[in-house]
């Protein structure tokens, strides 16, 4: 590297992380100084149209819009840092899009998101003040006092979120946020309208319903047979995630010491706390078992985790987009690959080999069943299997009883009909109002019919 050697960058890098409560930005960091050594450029030479460049695409592919906003915001924090020890000769703090990010969160707003720490996890009231903290803007810009908001005023800002451009879950997460925080203020008498005649349940927007997009058999089976073949721990990681419907979040967590036995000897991965904050266990085959033993025996056996880096770190998620993107090259493989794909192929394949809903719903971790429910909306196999046995079961059923119908002439009995004809009446006449006791006087006259009826009978069979 040209001014900065690869162990300076990496000692000043580590002195920042040591200020901050979270290890996040360090693969965006370390394809900084790639890209500068890359450039030949030094700190002092950095300018804000080489992030632009870095930011198309840091590893080797486009990000999407999400992603890249959270790896510029994690460089533009280390960069502020730097600014601030006289490295750099520009200011990041000016590349920060838009002054609301900037804007401390008002008071009450702040007391709010502090009642939902006890409950929430950090990340969650993170994102609570950063949509709070815009709303709020769009407020003092408008000069709208939140005490005084009115139903015109909240139409103006949903309209602001549309014409944003943001995507349908975006809009419905900010405007589910901001109605919180308006009922609490609501609870303490802070507001001149009621919190539900301000935001309406029909503000919210119709999220669409994605479908998974799991692997074809085809590409399924070559991918899974390439992975098993590569001697790369992250592409074997990938193969363990496609085996056990993981996430790669917890992929990246898992530990060292990860499978678990019960009474009887089967094996179980123990998964990590993960997207939705809990932890299951997986059931292992024999060759998942294998290739965890062989993860395990690769590099020291006193790190914490089951799959490290050379120095004994743990690994970011990018190492295996990475990775799967090398191992897919040449395959043909429909839409865009993503390691994602990987956990929906695992649960499409067992849902068509016979699994119950609930059994994969517990298996993949989910909290409520409308998300697994979705997977059967694509295993056309098994939806039509089971169509067509219960067509078969009808049909069956429907000529068991054609067999057993015998004719014993009770279609042709009097009495039979009168009494059918009389339960019809107390059933759906007589509990209406005003013909209640019309109905009663009718069933008894059909009862005493049905009995005279009945003695005629007998009468004419003895004699």
């Amino acid at each position: 590297m040209s001014s900065l050697s690869h162990r300076r960058w990496s000692r000043i890098a580590r002195r920042f992380w040591r200020t901050r409560k979270d290890p996040k930005g360090r693969a965006i960091v370390r394809q900084l100084y790639r890209f500068m050594a890359a450039q030949q450029l030094s700190h002092a030479e950095l300018q804000p149209e080489h992030l632009d460049q870095l930011l198309e695409s840091p590893f080797g592919q486009p990000l999407g819009r999400r992603t890249r906003y959270d790896y510029r915001g994690e460089l533009l924090a280390y960069l502020e840092w730097l600014y601030a020890k006289g490295e750099l000769s520009f200011d990041p703090s000016k590349l920060r899009r838009g002054k609301l990010q900037r804007r401390p969160l008002p008071e009450l707003a702040e007391q709010f998101v502090a009642t939902l720490a006890v409950t929430l996890r950090p990340g969650t009231c993170d994102n609570y003040r950063t949509n709070l903290r815009r709303f709020c803007g769009w407020l003092e810009e408008h000069g709208v006092a939140v005490r005084q908001l009115d139903r015109e005023q909240v139409a103006r800002w949903l309209a602001h979120l549309q014409e944003r451009g943001l995507k349908p879950a975006t809009r419905f997460q900010t405007i589910l946020q901001v109605r919180a925080l308006l009922r609490w203020l609501n609870e303490r008498g802070l507001l001149a309208r009621p919190a539900e005649q301000l935001i309406r349940s029909t503000d919210f927007p119709k999220l669409p319903c994605y479908l998974p997009r799991p692997l074809s058999p085809a590409a399924d089976r070559q991918l899974r047979a390439r992975l098993s073949a590569s001697s790369c721990r992250y592409q074997q990681g990938l193969l363990l995630m496609r085996n056990t419907g993981l996430r790669i979040g917890e992929l990246c967590g898992l530990e060292y010491d990860c499978v678990r036995s019960d009474a009887r000897g089967v094996r179980y991965l123990k998964g990590p706390l993960g997207k939705l904050n809990n932890e299951r266990l997986v059931p292992l085959d024999g060759g998942t078992v294998e290739l965890i033993e062989k993860l395990q025996g690769e590099g020291s056996a006193e790190r914490p985790w089951l799959l490290a880096s050379p120095t004994g770190q743990r690994t970011y998620p990018w190492l295996y987009y990475r990775a799967l993107r090398q191992a897919c090259a040449g395959l043909d493989i429909d839409g865009r690959m993503t390691s994602h794909r990987l956990r929906h192929s695992y649960a499409t394949t067992l849902l068509s080999g016979g699994m119950s809903l609930v059994g994969l719903m517990r298996l993949l971790g989910h909290l409520s069943y409308p998300t697994t429910l979705r997977y059967a909306a694509i295993t056309q196999e098994t939806i039509g299997r089971e169509y067509f046995e219960a067509l078969r079961q009808l049909e069956q059923r429907y000529q068991r009883q054609l067999q057993s119908r015998q004719p014993t002439g009770a279609e042709d009995d009097p009495r039979r009909q009168l009494s059918d004809v009389a339960r019809w009446v107390g059933k759906h006449v007589a509990h209406e109002r005003g013909q209640r006791r019309v109905a009663q006087r009718l069933i008894k006259r059909l009862r005493r019919l049905e009995a005279e009826i009945g003695e005629l009978l007998t009468a004419t069979k003895d004699g």
